[in-house]
């Protein structure tokens, strides 16, 4: 064998002999191990401030917008007037209405202190009037009889006295109807009623050219110009009703099962993000949204912040759990944590073994460890992932 045969052997034995080395060489890990402190788990979404209530205000008749009172962003009381129709119409109708029940008044008022009178004296008339054909008649009959008069005579007073006897009937029905009960005050009673009811109408049309806050709160929309023609029904003005902030968001059903009335949140408006106030969960909806696997939940705010506007987007951090003094492990050393098997890759006599663990509250960097592994362990960090169970492996603390 030559000198240069020699020298290469030697050099591929010493590369073998290296790549030998290298291949039994334990594997260099990063590891954390396990400790104890506190973990949050919080449920993070974002939603919109909504007002209690909102309350659409729509024109109660067709009519031309006058004058506008308010716009957007404006507080209101209640009763204050926002929107002024055009009334012309409205107060002419009013006017005449107001007049027909004076007309009907005036009938009434003829036929109690004028009519009843005026039928009594009438009555006492007919019945001096029959008393007298009467008399005439008996009187003619006795000179019929002495054949002082034709049979002509005696037939007219019989007539004259029907007649008296019809006049005198007609009196006293006519007495009877300007009675207190009587049909013509029946009658002048009821007009007066139908005259009033038309004007209770034509005033009831009037106030409704006004338009007038129902509540306390504030101009949210407001859709109409002084000069607008407006319909029956339409929508003029949107008002938030003042009363307590609530705050609205729609997090994913998968949380569901961690969310519970009273748990505290912390939130902020996108428009303020350094602006964070504290906020309760009052409501969780009893269905979730087929659509889109989302559930809806308010939140109370006690104290809200001057800024904060109805309909503001907002991020929402809610505490659904907190355990103090508990075994943690950071989130990334965890392996399936979403599964129904998490476990975690400890270092054990130099390998790789793979221990199933139990899991606690889920914080955003920290979980809780309740089962699997103990402080003394030592755990591959989220660097070593690709380290499988019984590789030889070193484990390196940072």
């Amino acid at each position: 064998m030559t000198g240069r045969r020699v020298v290469l052997v030697v050099v591929l034995l010493g590369v073998v002999a290296t790549i030998a080395y290298l291949s039994t060489r334990p594997a260099e890990v990063e590891v954390v191990r396990p400790t104890r402190g506190p973990v949050v788990q919080t449920v993070v979404s974002s939603g919109r401030v909504m007002p209690p209530a909102e309350i659409k205000l729509g024109a109660l008749t067709a009519s031309t917008v006058r004058e506008v009172f308010v716009g957007e962003g404006d507080a209101v009381v209640v009763d204050q007037l926002l929107v002024q129709l055009d009334d012309g119409e409205a107060k002419a109708a009013v006017d005449r209405a107001r007049a027909g029940v004076a007309a009907a008044k005036a009938g009434r008022f003829e036929v109690a202190k004028l009519g009843a009178p005026a039928a009594e004296a009438a009555l006492r008339q007919a019945d001096a009037s029959l008393e007298q054909a009467k008399r005439d008649l008996e009187r003619k009959e006795e000179l019929f009889a002495g054949g002082v008069i034709p049979k002509a005579n005696l037939d007219d007073a019989r007539t004259a006295l029907e007649l008296a006897e019809s006049q005198r009937a007609a009196a006293g029905l006519q007495v009877q109807a300007a009675s207190a009960g009587g049909s013509q005050a029946l009658s002048a009673a009821a007009a007066v009623a139908q005259a009033e009811a038309q004007l209770a109408l034509a005033e009831e049309q009037l106030a409704r050219t006004k338009l007038q806050s129902p509540v306390d709160g504030t101009v949210l929309a407001r859709y109409l110009e002084p000069g607008d023609a407006v319909v029956a029904g339409s929508t003029l003005l949107i008002l938030a009703r003042t009363g307590a902030t609530r705050l609205v968001i729609e997090p994913d059903e998968r949380n569901l099962a961690t969310l519970a009335l009273g748990q505290p949140a912390t939130a902020s408006a996108e428009a303020f993000p350094d602006l964070q106030f504290a906020a309760s969960v009052q409501y969780i909806a009893p269905s979730v949204d087929p659509q889109r696997g989302t559930v809806e939940v308010r939140l109370a705010v006690p104290s809200p912040p001057p800024e904060l506007k109805p309909h503001m987007t907002v991020s929402v951090e809610i505490e659904v759990g907190k355990r103090d003094g508990v075994l943690t492990l950071p989130r990334s050393a965890v392996r399936d944590l979403a599964s129904r098997e998490p476990f975690v890759m400890a270092v054990v006599d130099g390998r790789a073994v793979r221990r199933a663990v139990e899991l606690g509250i889920l914080g955003d960097e920290r979980v809780e460890i309740r089962a699997g592994i103990d402080e003394g362990s030592l755990v591959v960090a989220s660097e070593g992932r690709g380290v499988a169970e019984g590789d030889r492996v070193r484990g390196v603390e940072r």
